[in-house]
């Protein structure tokens, strides 16, 4: 799976295909949680999150890991477009699976549109990875796709959700072919969710999980 071939449309293919939609669950809780002091971006992108977070919460340390280097390198020039710095803001090239942090530093992961890239079997390291590296009070951040309840909506998701995966596939190499849902994985982990926020007829999601110490 590699995002750079896709990297410099991928903002313009955003807006064309969901307006403001995505921003709105990547955005959802930033207002509510507590302030963090070491936060975990994973897929992060662009940095469509990554700005907006740097505004509010400048003193947090930041890791920002994505497997594509040409998204890492826009998510740095969002930044100082903004007049933000880079001060205590790590940037990783690597894929998730391939890397690991030694000490459990995080008390605040955030996976934005990143865990639907994942089969189940990925779904279930990648989490538990994941987990092994937050505190015992962390916070977890999920927005992302899902298939709607039923009737028309679920009809709906289930259409462009299959166009997705195979546009991407063909694009980036995805491996995953459908969407695994990431609560049981999360929950193995010590999260449960706090509160979540749907849009688009259920097609969206926002969550917003914690690990009770």
């Amino acid at each position: 799976m590699n995002f750079d071939r896709i990297a410099p449309f991928y903002n313009a293919m955003e807006t064309w295909f969901a307006g403001r939609c995505l921003q709105r669950c990547r955005l959802a809780f930033l207002e509510q949680i507590p302030t963090p002091s070491h936060a975990l971006m994973v897929g992060e992108g662009h940095g469509k999150f990554l700005v907006p977070f740097r505004r509010k919460f400048p003193d947090a340390r930041v890791v920002v890991i994505d497997g594509s280097a040409r998204m890492l390198e826009m998510a740095k020039a969002a930044l100082l477009k903004e007049g933000l710095d880079t001060e205590g803001i790590r940037f990783v090239h690597s894929m998730i699976g391939d890397w690991r942090e030694r000490e459990r530093t995080f008390d605040l992961i955030v996976t934005n549109f990143v865990l639907d890239c994942l089969t189940a079997d990925q779904m279930d390291t990648i989490v538990s990875k994941l987990g092994s590296m937050a505190m015992d009070d962390a916070h977890w951040l999920v927005a992302d796709f899902q298939v709607a309840g039923k009737g028309a909506a679920k009809w709906r998701s289930r259409v462009i959700l299959g166009l997705l995966y195979r546009f991407f596939r063909m694009t980036a190499r995805l491996e995953a072919q459908s969407l695994v849902a990431p609560d049981s994985a999360l929950a193995a982990a010590g999260f449960h969710r706090v509160e979540r926020k749907t849009w688009e007829w259920g097609l969206l999601k926002s969550e917003w999980w914690r690990r009770t110490a």
